[in-house]
């Protein structure tokens, strides 16, 4: 097969939004909400933010990017309700494509793609390459605009990219095998996230971006059939997946080729920053503080849990422009507390809460979820699917 080699320009990732929108069936978009999210966010901020421990040293001015990269390393994912377009950019079912079970490629261009496939094959199957692709492209043109808020905030979604191209589990059809998914991504990191440690690694200027980033999901799914045979040994050891011994079997099992995974995944998009901020002409902002007027405008807001409906975890986002006592509580239809997620005081930013209903004895339902900060209150509505 060969290859077309070239940049995914902005009108074409104009015309991958069209396409989900125009084509992809309901039931396909409800399939693709459900999806769990690349490394939970632990991964996303533990990659984001060490990405600058690998910018040289003429890129010193952006080392104040490491909070904010992290604080909005999951906006992506966010976004998914409200935005049906981007559920399909955080994965690929790679191995569904018949040229790369036989040859171990495709074709890095989304119109020839979507020519020998149709586009509702392709949206289905995901679209990550051509997403981070996309966003690289946006954040060179942020740079070269010298447009830093916009460029912190598109450089966090790139990371959140990159780092779905480095979970295994996002780049093969058989992403959820018995639940591993979110016990691999999410609940053993849980538990061993301060094992992974990174200090930095030389950048590459990258020559050709689509080369690079098919490349790595090539390289990367190697690792799909070892997450799930050492599932298969975890369970040997403890068939309980809830249990200590289940998941001190499986970072055993899979810490080592996990903790380079993070590791790559930071260095890569590091080397993706740099190459746009190269391409841009190597601006450097006024001031190192180039996010402080974003996070100005950060106000109270309560996000929808994602995914939504949900079995067996969902996620509750939200905003505090300032410190306050902070109260977030589960109810049911009839209005009596179900579960009490935060009760304490926290500082202003953004925040994430993880509510799980594992050990619940929650049927499936609608439930409501309050927050309550100060003398702000909201409150929106979540499904239980069991």
């Amino acid at each position: 097969m060969t290859k077309i080699i070239r940049k995914i320009l902005p009108s074409e990732a104009s015309r991958i939004a069209k396409s989900v929108r125009n084509n992809l069936l309901v039931p396909v978009l409800i399939l693709l909400t459900l999806i769990l999210c690349g490394w939970g966010s632990i991964g996303h901020k533990f990659i984001n933010k060490n990405s600058v421990l690998s910018f040289p040293t003429q890129m010193k001015d952006f080392l104040s990017w490491a909070d904010p990269l992290s604080l909005h390393s999951s906006d992506a994912d966010y976004r998914k309700n409200a935005d049906l377009t981007e559920s399909p950019k955080h994965f690929i079912d790679i191995d569904n494509y018949p040229e790369f079970v036989s040859t171990g490629a495709i074709s890095q261009n989304y119109d020839s793609v979507v020519a020998a496939h149709g586009s509702l094959f392709v949206i289905s199957e995901g679209i990550l390459p051509w997403a981070i692709v996309a966003t690289y492209d946006s954040l060179q043109k942020c740079f070269e605009r010298k447009d830093w808020n916009n460029a912190v905030l598109t450089a966090a979604d790139l990371g959140h990219y990159v780092a779905d191209s480095h979970q295994p589990l996002h780049i093969t059809k058989n992403y959820n095998p018995g639940g591993l998914h979110s016990r691999y991504e999410t609940e053993m990191l849980k538990r061993y996230q301060s094992q992974i440690i990174y200090s930095g690694d030389s950048v590459q200027f990258i020559s050709n971006v689509p080369d690079f980033v098919f490349s790595t999901i090539y390289y990367n799914y190697q690792y799909v059939d070892s997450v799930l045979a050492d599932d298969v040994q975890a369970k040997a050891v403890s068939s309980d997946i809830k249990s200590d011994a289940y998941y001190q079997k499986l970072w055993e099992l899979t810490g080592s080729f996990t903790t380079n995974l993070f590791k790559n995944a930071s260095n890569k998009l590091a080397s993706l920053i740099y190459t746009a901020w190269v391409n841009a002409g190597s601006p450097l902002p006024s001031t190192t503080s180039v996010f402080s007027s974003a996070n100005d405008q950060i106000t109270f807001q309560l996000e929808q849990n994602y995914p939504n409906p949900f079995n067996p975890e969902t996620v509750i986002g939200y905003q505090l422009p300032v410190a306050e006592n902070v109260s977030l509580k589960v109810y049911d239809m009839l209005g009596r507390e179900a579960a009490t997620l935060i009760n304490e005081y926290q500082g202003a930013g953004v925040h994430h809460s993880q509510f799980s209903i594992i050990n619940s004895q929650l049927s499936s339902g609608v439930y409501f979820y309050r927050l309550t900060a100060g003398a702000y209150s909201s409150t929106k509505k979540m499904i239980v699917l069991k």
